[in-house]
């Protein structure tokens, strides 16, 4: 699967290659799931679930129309190859040049934000960067669906793919990034303190929060300037700042 390097700027390129590799992943979890039930990773540990006589025969169906054991490989090929192709654009974006000394963050998740983030050329303050990528506040409350309600507005916060990529790097920077952990920390704390009567998952998910929004912030800026392109700082966001009274950088979250 080659992309030409040549046509479309790399943000763009990285995002055509981001959809095939989550397409490619689809399939191929979906296919593992039913053709090779020993290889799928099961929520519940343990034998996979024994083949009904219903599943056989959708199976045989399927094969019939082309979705058989032949699909199925070149969905497990076509995925090695766009992962193997996300990555290798990933290493030419400027901002792998300040996310390769960062803990918790490669290649391939570097690609992911990346794709995330969309045409940074709109997103032209720091605000508008979160809330294109789901961290922004409505109402005092962070966007989030609604059961039963489908008019509230804005109550899903970005597009799908944003809010998973943003909680696979939420999960990877808290497990081993001890700079993203000492924000969680410390403004989880701040939350329970300000809160104490809220469900310990409230201050949880703000620690989580902050802690992005400050590492987002510091790319953003990075990537405007990247570009030849204006990053103000952001007036009124205390969180930005270093109990030392300096701003927060992309550097705080490096590693030697």
């Amino acid at each position: 699967m080659a992309i030409s390097l040549t046509g479309p700027r790399p943000d763009e390129l990285i995002l055509r290659c981001f959809f095939q590799l989550e397409e490619f992943q689809m399939h191929r979890l979906r296919f593992e799931r039913m053709l090779h039930p020993e290889d799928f990773k099961w929520v519940k540990k343990g034998a996979p679930p024994p083949m009904s006589e219903t599943k056989k025969i959708k199976l045989e169906e399927l094969a019939k129309i082309g979705f058989g054991e032949t699909f199925y490989l070149k969905m497990v090929e076509g995925e090695v190859e766009a992962e193997n192709e996300l990555k290798e654009l990933a290493k030419k974006h400027l901002l792998w040049t300040f996310l390769e000394k960062v803990r918790g963050i490669g290649t391939a998740m570097t690609g992911k934000f990346i794709a995330a983030g969309g045409d940074i050329r709109k997103a032209e303050t720091v605000s508008g960067f979160w809330k294109g990528m789901g961290l922004d506040i409505v109402d005092g409350q962070a966007p989030r669906r609604v059961r039963g309600n489908k008019d509230t507005e804005r109550r899903i916060p970005a597009f799908p793919h944003v809010t998973r990529i943003g909680e696979q790097i939420r999960q990877q920077l808290l497990k081993q990034n001890s700079f993203y952990h000492e924000l969680y920390t410390k403004h989880k704390a701040d939350y329970r303190a300000r809160y104490p009567e809220k469900p310990l998952m409230f201050a949880h998910k703000h620690g989580l929060r902050i802690g992005q929004k400050v590492f987002y912030a510091c790319l953003w800026a990075k990537w405007r300037e990247g570009y030849n392109l204006p990053a103000p700082m952001p007036y009124v966001f205390d969180i930005l700042k270093h109990d030392s009274g300096r701003i927060f950088t992309i550097e705080d979250f490096q590693t030697e």
